[in-house]
């Protein structure tokens, strides 16, 4: 089985050529954090940071800062089960 990875710079599954994190990634990360979805969360973060600059750097115009926030962290409660990736880190919402 072909592991779902991103090929950097640009972003898109090694396995699959869907735009990184794929659906088959989503679920192998969900099931690696699976006993600590709060380090899931601020690792995607991370990700999200690393792309954007690629993803900017690569093309004229910038990436949708929506987009790409559902692509990297908007998928995580839903295949984790954890309310809310925040609340787990015990911060406070605004």
């Amino acid at each position: 089985m072909q592991r779902h990875a991103p090929l950097k710079p640009i972003w898109i599954c090694t396995a699959c050529a869907h735009p990184w994190p794929c659906g088959p990634a989503r679920l192998e990360l969900a099931a690696q954090y699976a006993s600590e979805p709060h380090y899931l969360a601020l690792d995607m973060a991370g990700l999200l940071n690393e792309a954007a600059e690629d993803l900017t750097r690569l093309n004229p115009t910038s990436p949708d800062p929506a987009a790409l926030h559902g692509r990297f962290l908007g998928w995580i409660r839903h295949v984790t089960g954890a309310r809310s990736p925040i609340r787990s880190l015990g911060h406070f919402e605004c």
